[in-house]
């Protein structure tokens, strides 16, 4: 009972303080918990889908550039016995705004993918085979609130089509699909003599590493895939965004976790003399080591309990509205279930418990060492923050964080990056204290020597001098908080910087466009006119087409982007923002041929080793083509492609791909001629382009710039949340200190100390505290930001940037910090010193 009534007493002491130290710790448990949940849904939602529209499919054999002909599977079919393959069926997929449409062949996916197999009435089996038949999953049909027999309006490549609900795929439970007849589908959606994959069943005994060989030796550009390299290039796809995520809820988490420490720490300066009765009294050490210890354990616990439940409600309301394709576009439309995991929840939990452990342990020790009569005596409270503010400590730190620094990325990931900048930050908060000491008792020599000081400014220089521990644990929270926010503010400083500086170099035409009809492609390619009347056109100085296309390198890991585009010799970093040197292939010897150059991101460096100078393997462009061989001639910067890039020049990627489509276009202006004109121009004296769209470079820019800013929404909220939390802990600390000093003011005021004057004194002394903790803050933060910029960046999105400081915000920053604090710190004490107490607190002196 007596337990329980110390630790409620605790707790009613410094509502406010406890209450803001488990809500923190609840912020940070429920942003882990949601994303947690998020990914876990999506990607099992994702799987399943997969794994329906697979079947019982063994594993897939796609062409790693997209479709290919049909004429393969032809060819494949013939030698299905000796590659060791059971069953096989091709699929072409067709992806549109309103639904994502899968072409089959129906006898072969019968033994292969049966729950795509469309189900009729006895009345529309004869469009079974139909093409103007489209069938639609449960889940279609209610999205789209349609039913058998209706027309429904498909959009594809700018074009209306008119298909007619002919039934039902009652295998598709869940899941935001229809189903055509393949050759219907090649019809009707631009596909003729093309297909996406083809399913297949290996026969007994057969296993995907041996079919995948035999595959290979028919050298037709085919690779086999299996559900299990499909899952990890699944989850690839955001894994690095999942991570940072995750570390910036685990920042929280810390914050939260060292507010526990703070508030902690000073309820048992609080309790010191009644703890120290306690022990007079009979109570044991260990009685008070867990009396302290349950304090920051319960309160961790409820903020535990708290961020688990915000956290689901969180993951459920994500879920809502990005779905279940974690923004692919793959099955949107369809809201996945919640996939709890209640092991994962109880680990959230447990961490909590943890956080809540190791911020009383420190306390807890100091409370119950030494001898309970010297904790009655003045002086004694310094001791309680000592423990973790030796400069000794600081320094083990501070080389575990250089270390760690250092250190590759762990499973692609900066795991040893993230630990370096926490052990920095553990570093400089434990030489917070010596950092104290020594610069206040440099003050106060300096200040011996002068006559003319105020008396405000003099009590606070001996003040801050000579109680170095319990001054560092009032501003121990600024410099936590402010150091992660200015490491934040720098390393998105620099992306962004470096990312303008990058859109400036990769747009410098004036007109864009995406070809989202490959029919333009098509024209443009076959009627030379169409180039002549785009060449002579008035206002137009030049433009060059180019082609995008995706090739999978990797079976476990995304896609690459192809990256074809005119490219002149001797002028490679006009057309490419090139890191290095360009490195022709006429400085190696062994080279018996010439061989096409490509340029590769810094991605490919990174995830596939491409370095410049080595003779690499392009997969397959085309039907029938073994990979080319490719000589890698530099490397470039890119910021729009995380997962690679390799850039080509178009005429040598015609001629390796036979390929001479377009998907885009850059038009250069020439001067003084406005834009809006020329697209004008180009829609009406260019049929084709009647109802394309063109977008400008400063659009363009504008765009890249508004989505980059709102991917780092979440980063400014949580800043903004960590230094409202850091002022809340000066204000709530220096009312603790008010009380914990209420003698010390009693007595000047018995001195005759007027209320102006005391005011005068918790400014001088607040403002030079929050001055050092802004400026060690700062050199922390910008420590930490090149951890971030230099080793996080590069191992998390395999892209480098140059540092770029933002003089202005980082000193608007430090100024409304000290000052919001000054105005906190003197709030919070005049609140708790009246005059009443004052007058009567040096009664209990003895």
């Amino acid at each position: 009972m007596l337990f329980y009534w110390l630790i409620s007493s605790a707790f009613k002491a410094q509502l406010g303080r406890w209450f803001i130290a488990g809500l923190t710790v609840a912020l940070g448990v429920s942003l882990a918990v949601a994303i947690h949940t998020v990914n876990r849904s999506a990607l099992s939602e994702f799987s399943r889908a997969l794994d329906l529209i697979n079947g019982q499919a063994s594993a897939q054999i796609i062409m790693p550039a997209g479709e290919f002909s049909d004429r393969l599977f032809d060819e494949i079919a013939l030698r299905r016995t000796d590659l060791g393959i059971r069953a096989i069926s091709p699929v072409l997929e067709r992806n549109t705004p309103l639904v994502r449409i899968l072409g089959i062949d129906i006898f072969r996916a019968g033994s292969v993918t049966p729950s795509l197999i469309p189900s009729l009435t006895a009345e529309n089996q004869q469009q079974l085979f139909s093409d103007k038949a489209i069938f639609l999953s449960a889940a279609a049909m209610q999205k789209l609130q349609v039913s058998i027999g209706d027309v429904l309006p498909i959009e594809y490549q700018e074009k209306i089509l008119q298909l007619q609900v002919a039934g039902t795929v009652p295998g598709a439970t869940g899941q935001n699909i229809a189903v055509m007849d393949l050759g219907a589908l090649q019809w009707r959606l631009d596909g003729l003599g093309k297909i996406s994959r083809m399913d297949i069943q290996l026969m007994d005994g057969h296993s995907f590493e041996e079919v995948s060989a035999a595959l290979k030796t028919l050298d037709l550009g085919l690779t086999l895939i299996s559900a299990q390299n499909r899952d990890r290039r699944t989850s690839n796809l955001s894994r690095a965004y999942r991570v940072n995520l995750t570390v910036l809820a685990f920042v929280a988490l810390f914050t939260g976790a060292f507010l526990v420490f703070t508030t902690i720490s000073f309820s048992v300066l609080r309790q010191q003399s009644q703890l120290a009765l306690l022990h007079i009294l009979g109570a044991s050490r260990t009685w008070i080591f867990l009396l302290v210890l349950a304090q920051a354990t319960v309160i961790a616990a409820l903020g535990g309990l708290l961020g688990i439940g915000v956290g689901l409600a969180l993951a459920k309301l994500l879920l809502n509205m990005v779905g279940g394709d974690l923004g692919a576009g793959y099955f949107s439309g369809v809201v996945p279930p919640l996939e709890i995991d209640p092991l994962t929840l109880l680990g959230f939990w447990m961490l909590s418990l943890l956080v809540g452990l190791v911020a009383g342990y420190f306390p807890a020790k100091v409370a119950t060492s030494g001898h309970p009569v010297t904790q009655l005596r003045a002086g004694s409270i310094e001791r309680i923050l000592k423990p973790v503010s030796h400069y000794r400590l600081a320094s083990i730190f501070g080389l575990c964080s250089l270390v760690l620094a250092f250190m590759p990325a762990i499973n692609d990931l900066p795991i040893a990056a993230y630990i370096s900048i926490a052990f920095l930050l553990f570093a400089g908060l434990a030489l917070t204290p010596w950092l104290v000491r020594h610069c206040f008792s440099l003050m106060a020599r300096i200040l011996a020597k002068r006559q003319s000081v105020s008396p405000a400014f003099t009590f606070a220089i001996w003040r801050l001098s000579q109680a170095p521990a319990s001054a560092a644990g009032l501003i121990a929270g600024v410099i936590a908080a402010l150091a992660l926010t200015v490491a934040m503010v720098v390393m998105v400083a620099s992306f962004r910087d470096s990312m303008t500086a990058w859109l400036d170099q990769v747009l410098p035409a004036d007109l864009y466009a995406n070809f989202n009809d490959l029919k333009i492609s098509d024209e443009l390619s076959k009627d030379q006119s169409l180039l002549f009347n785009l060449q002579s056109m008035p206002g137009i100085e030049r433009y060059e087409f180019n082609q995008q296309k995706k090739v999978l390198f990797q079976s476990d890991r995304p896609e690459v982007t192809l990256i074809a585009r005119p490219i002149p010799s001797g002028r490679e970093a006009q057309a490419l923002p090139l890191l290095g040197s360009v490195t022709k292939q006429s400085n190696n010897s062994v080279l018996s041929e010439v061989l096409p150059e490509v340029y590769v991101s810094e991605a490919m460096t990174d995830l596939y080793g491409w370095q410049p100078g080595e003779v690499r393997l392009l997969p397959a462009l085309n039907d029938n083509k073994a990979p080319h061989k490719v000589w890698v001639a530099g490397i470039f910067r890119d910021y729009g492609r995380q997962h690679g890039a390799v850039a080509i020049d178009l005429s040598s990627y015609q001629q390796l791909s036979q390929d001479y489509r377009y998907t885009g276009i850059a038009i250069w202006l020439k001067k003084d001629v406005n834009a809006d004109t020329i697209v004008n121009q180009l829609r009406t004296k260019i049929p084709i382009f009647a109802d394309q769209r063109f977008t400008n470079r400063s659009d363009l820019r504008a765009l890249s710039l508004t989505i980059f800013d709102r991917s780092f929404a979440l980063t400014y909220a949580l800043e903004i949340a960590a230094l409202l939390v850091a002022i809340f802990a000066v204000a709530t600390g220096f009312a603790g200190q008010a009380l914990l000093r209420e003698k010390e003011y009693a007595l000047a005021y018995h001195l005759g100390q007027s209320v102006p004057q005391r005011t005068r004194w918790i400014s001088a002394e607040s403002g030079m505290l929050l001055a050092l903790a802004v400026f060690w803050g700062t050199i922390l933060g910008l420590l930490m930001s090149q951890i971030l910029i230099h080793r996080v960046n590069p191992q998390s999105f395999h892209w480098t940037m140059e540092t770029s400081i933002p003089y202005f915000t980082l000193i608007a920053l430090m100024l409304v910090l000290v000052l919001s604090g000054m105005a906190a710190a003197i709030w919070a004490s005049s609140r708790s010193l009246n005059r009443a107490t004052l007058i009567t607190s040096l009664r209990e002196e003895w």
